[in-house]
């Protein structure tokens, strides 16, 4: 069992006060169990974020670690789509393709900025989805890309402007200004230009003033991320069982910090506690908590890195890891 938990630490001074007040025994009785293994440095602006980087390793996405052949661990260069659309049949591994994920998106036009919202609270079926797609697939048809359904909120595209375009994650754009974080390439100038056609296109659509007369938000943008192509020698996926409750991120994107508390708890609760009866069922158990910079992994029958004084350790997020490790992550 692998329990990787985004959102794990944010960086908002709100988020690490509220955790003040937390207790969190369960994490704290699994973190006894299991040293520090390894550890995935980065900054909050890299446009892929540790829990991805951590869930590509484990997919087989992209070559865990950082070896020569590491290319697909670009940042923004995790090919999601290629990966989804391996998943489905429309690609086989090692085939040079470049696809990507395209998400339908609300784009709220602000005094100073753009700002993208949680995809999540668009509310979309699987049929105005697929209505959707059909109203703007042959806009993107024109530019060579291909538009094929996967889900509600997750498309998938084919087409060569995917071919080494880095592109941020959705969860590092909701709830936030889309300017800094658009690719801003030569190749992109095509995906831009689509992105201002789709905000007319959808505008003037009676499937807007649908999703508006029924109290929905409107649908008027796309977002895209997880482009690349399938490594050619795409790695085997870790066989076990992968838990990765998604309760903290949407909290964090909607910036609820009571909420994100409150799903700390819940997850100790439940997946903390799982993960501690499968170590006393004898089964293999690694923990990875992700924060928005950096990813730290707990495992059974490795060496800690680094030295870790035990007595020094923080009650912040009961984590029994020092400070130094939380403010990193």
């Amino acid at each position: 069992m692998h329990l990787l938990i985004p959102f794990a630490q944010c960086l908002a001074p709100e988020s690490q006060q509220a955790f003040d007040a937390l207790k969190l025994p369960n994490l704290n009785r699994l973190l006894a169990q299991l040293p520090v293994a390894t550890w995935d440095k980065g900054d909050e602006n890299s446009l892929s974020p540790p829990h991805e980087r951590a869930l590509a390793s484990l997919h087989g996405v992209a070559p865990s670690g950082h070896d020569a052949n590491a290319t697909a661990l670009a940042d923004g260069c995790l090919p999601w789509g290629a990966w989804h659309a391996h998943r489905a049949g429309l690609v086989q591994a090692g085939v040079d393709e470049a696809w990507a994920v395209i998400t339908p998106a609300q784009w709220v036009v602000q005094t100073r900025h753009i700002t993208m919202t949680d995809p999540a609270a668009l509310r979309l079926s699987e049929a105005d989805s697929r209505v959707l797609l059909a109203l703007m697939a042959p806009y993107f048809l024109e530019d060579g890309i291909r538009l094929v359904y996967d889900a509600p909120t997750r498309w998938l595209a084919s087409g060569e402007v995917f071919r080494g375009l880095a592109t941020a994650s959705v969860d590092r754009v909701a709830g936030r200004p889309v300017d800094g974080w658009l690719p801003k390439t030569a190749a992109a100038k095509a995906l831009r230009r689509l992105q201002q056609e789709m905000q007319m296109l959808l505008y003037t659509q009676p499937y807007s003033e649908g999703r508006a007369q029924s109290g929905l938000p409107l649908v008027n943008s796309f977002w895209v991320s997880g482009t690349g192509v399938l490594p050619l020698a795409t790695p085997d996926p870790q066989t076990a069982k992968i838990v990765s409750p998604s309760a903290l991120r949407d909290a964090a994107v909607n910036e609820d910090r009571a909420a994100w508390a409150q799903a700390w708890q819940t997850i100790d609760a439940n997946e903390c506690a799982g993960a501690l009866a499968a170590i006393k069922h004898t089964q293999d158990v690694t923990l990875t908590l992700c924060g928005e910079r950096s990813a730290v992994k707990f495992a059974q029958g490795r060496r800690s890195v680094g030295t870790w004084l035990q007595a020094k350790y923080s009650s912040l997020l009961g984590l029994q890891v020092s400070n130094n490790v939380r403010n990193q992550l």
